[in-house]
């Protein structure tokens, strides 16, 4: 069972396009319903889970499954192998990068992934949401709220996702004439967060820091490293992280792999491994902590109705992301009729989000080469 588990990972990790919805949408797919190694409603609680602990939500679902399959051995090759091919192919790019000091053809190739990146998300968005939400109008109406919330309010994702679960709690307990003394309904609110002040590096108490504190989709997380790295410690200029972004999202697996980039430029090839563990170890470390503690409470009506809440907000702050970022990626006729084509292939046909990937960064040189 190890070995299948680290077989299947390293295939999502190699194939995975899209970012956390796109990933998770694919593992839902293949292990609930392919080979069945997760329930739907445990596949479901482990979204809700990884809106409670920090870190990119694809390798925290990663890793809950692989601990609900083996315990821990089974979290760490799933974690291992959700990263590491991505984790090479960004490697691969950063040392181009640094050669021969220009991406010319990866930026022809992401002017035409990116629309079709938008429409991944929002695709695998609704599929999940329909899959969670079924029938549940108050799960809609979360849902529409947030993305309204976010898009005009700009407020932060975290206080988006608990304020809904604490919302999902109240209006469900109106609904079901259940009491609303919320005493110790949440005891590992008392639990504080998870963080290691070591004595590594800069580089490495960054990454550790930020692994630890940030929440939400790796977007939010590359936000912050934006502060960080750019900002606060000017190693890379502004010019730079856009590129080491588009290498995240050019490449399957976890957009926060950023990281592995960052570390480069950095510190080399050990300044890539450093920065690239520490972003994913306190988020590891978290749901080893937490997985089998949450499962006393998978049974609690006040804490079904949280984790309902905070999904159906994570799913929506992340699609308003996607409509934010489309400002971005949507910018002409031919990145218009790429969104377009894509989103109906993606909603009404089952080809595999790989093949667009790969055939829009292809046009997307065309048409940089040949057209505009």
């Amino acid at each position: 069972m190890l070995t299948d588990i680290l077989k299947y990972f390293l295939y999502l990790g190699l194939t995975a396009f899209g970012g956390p919805l796109a990933i998770i949408n694919s593992m839902r797919e293949d292990i609930v319903y392919k080979k069945k190694w997760v329930s739907a409603e445990d596949f479901e609680h482990y979204i809700g889970y990884t809106q409670i602990a920090p870190g990119p939500i694809a390798f925290q679902m990663s890793c809950h499954v692989g601990y609900h399959l083996k315990k821990i051995p089974g979290a760490i090759l799933a974690g291992f192998g959700v990263i590491f091919p991505s984790f090479l192919l960004v490697l691969i790019l950063s040392v181009v990068y640094m050669l021969f000091g220009t991406i010319d053809f990866i930026r022809f190739a992401l002017y035409g992934i990116s629309p079709v990146i938008i429409a991944i998300i929002l695709s695998s968005g609704m599929k999940l949401g329909k899959s969670i939400f079924k029938k549940d109008y108050l799960l809609y109406l979360i849902f529409f709220s947030v993305i309204a919330v976010y898009l005009f309010l700009k407020v932060h994702l975290l206080i988006l996702i608990l304020g809904s679960g604490v919302f999902a709690i109240i209006a469900y307990s109106i609904l079901n004439n259940k009491p609303r003394n919320l005493n110790s309904v949440f005891p590992f609110m008392s639990i504080p967060l998870f963080f290691q002040n070591v004595n590594f590096s800069d580089l490495a108490y960054v990454f550790l820091k930020t692994g630890a504190l940030t929440y939400g989709s790796g977007f939010v997380i590359v936000g912050v490293l934006q502060q960080e790295v750019v900002d606060i410690h000017k190693w890379l200029t502004p010019q730079q992280l856009i590129d080491g972004i588009a290498f995240g999202q050019i490449t399957p697996g976890p957009v926060v792999m950023t990281s592995t980039f960052i570390g480069y430029m950095t510190s080399g090839i050990f300044g890539s491994v450093v920065a690239t563990m520490c972003i994913f170890i306190p988020t590891f470390i978290f749901v080893i902590i937490i997985a089998k503690w949450l499962k006393r409470f998978r049974h609690n009506f006040y804490f079904q109705s949280f984790i309902k809440g905070a999904n159906a907000a994570a799913i929506g702050a992340i699609l308003a992301t996607a409509v934010l970022l489309s400002k971005s990626a949507v910018i002409d006729i031919p990145t218009i009729i790429l969104f377009l084509v894509s989103a109906y292939l993606l909603f009404f046909t089952k080809l595999h989000s790989l093949y667009l990937i790969v055939s829009s960064a292809a046009l997307g040189i065309l048409i940089k080469l040949f057209l505009i």
